[in-house]
């Protein structure tokens, strides 16, 4: 609002820069000399001009800025322009008024000759309907302005609210998921569900700290899902086989949180898990680009809709983070995931 304040007592200059510019090109053209300017804009003249300047810039802003609230132009427009109108002329009316008593009793010299006193009849009129246009303009683009900061806040709390809801649905599906894990291993042998619940109560501990981040560090992903990968291995032990290897300089690079997490669950659930069929998940670095990748073998009736879940929770999490999705490669006997890494002086 200050600022909106500010700005109008800026249209003044304007008047100024008419002035100077009419003079300047009265001599570029020869109209008048330098010596014929003096008389033709004396000081009296150009400080009238410019007091007048100042009041009207004044009282439309605050008749304009009371307009809007009262009678916007988006409710009744036609009404709002013959009060513009009206308020063009009565403050030319008043405007040649004050002139007219000024050079009526020489309060200070104006300089007027017969012909600029006819001018003096509809110039007024002209530069309000300029003050006017300009003040309407101004408050205007204010008001736009302000709607969008407004709009873009709602959108970033959206967004904020909406990334918010699904972390926490990744929190809720990872629990269940290894709950599920749990019951079935508890059947198989106590020991083994022994070690797993141990594993899982730090590897969960990560998932309920970082998750609440937008980005964590490549390096931390990694030696969270090297411990949940042991998870599975200790469940499926020969039937299930995992490797990594990622560049150390990758490792200060970002990632969104449990990433690798839902991919490996989407590879363990999706495809035949056994010794006769192990499955592999690879996981590595090409450039900038973090990758998933493992053999396909998928099971029979494989819920296809419960797969994108999963792919669709990774590539909504990048797009509300404003970062680019994840590519999928499947040629029917490897499936891959492509991750971009993000810098740090990107996140």
């Amino acid at each position: 609002m200050q600022n909106s304040r500010f700005k109008i007592f800026l249209v003044p200059l304007v008047v100024i820069l008419i002035i100077t510019s009419s003079m300047l090109f009265m001599l570029f053209f020869g109209h008048k000399n330098l010596d014929d300017l003096t008389p033709y804009m004396p000081l009296g003249k150009v400080t009238s001009i410019i007091i007048q300047a100042c009041i009207i810039v004044a009282v439309f802003y605050f008749v304009v800025r009371f307009l809007n609230k009262k009678l916007p132009w988006n409710k009744r427009w036609l009404l709002r322009l013959l009060l513009d109108i009206a308020l063009v002329l009565a403050m030319a009316f008043a405007g040649i008024s004050l002139l007219l008593y000024i050079e009526s009793n020489q309060i200070f010299p104006m300089g007027m000759g017969q012909a600029e006193k006819e001018f003096i009849y509809f110039i007024p009129i002209l530069m309000n309907a300029l003050y006017l246009v300009i003040i309407e303009t101004m408050l205007a683009i204010d008001e736009r302005n302000k709607l969008v900061d407004k709009l873009n806040k709602m959108e970033q709390l959206h967004l904020k609210t909406k990334y918010g809801a699904l972390k926490a649905q990744l929190d809720h599906h990872f629990l269940f998921n290894n709950l599920s894990v749990l019951s079935s291993i508890i059947y198989e042998d106590v020991e083994k569900a022994d070690k797993f619940i141990q594993r899982f109560s730090q590897i969960y501990r990560y998932v309920l700290t970082m998750n609440k981040k937008d980005l964590v560090l490549l390096s931390d992903e990694i030696n969270f899902i090297n411990s949940y990968l042991e998870l599975y291995k200790c469940r499926f032990e020969e039937g299930f086989d995992y490797q990594m290897k990622v560049d150390a300089d990758k490792l200060s690079m970002l990632i969104a949180p449990l990433t690798l997490q839902v991919l490996v669950e989407n590879a363990i659930k999706h495809n035949v898990v056994s010794r006769c069929r192990p499955l592999c998940i690879n996981i590595f670095n090409c450039e900038n680009t973090l990758v998933v990748k493992n053999n396909l073998q998928k099971r029979d009736g494989s819920d296809i809709d419960s797969m994108l879940t999963g792919q669709n929770n990774i590539n909504q999490k990048y797009e509300l983070l404003n970062y680019p999705r994840p590519n999928i490669h499947d040629d029917g006997e490897f499936y891959a995931v492509h991750i971009n890494l993000i810098p740090q002086n990107n996140g």
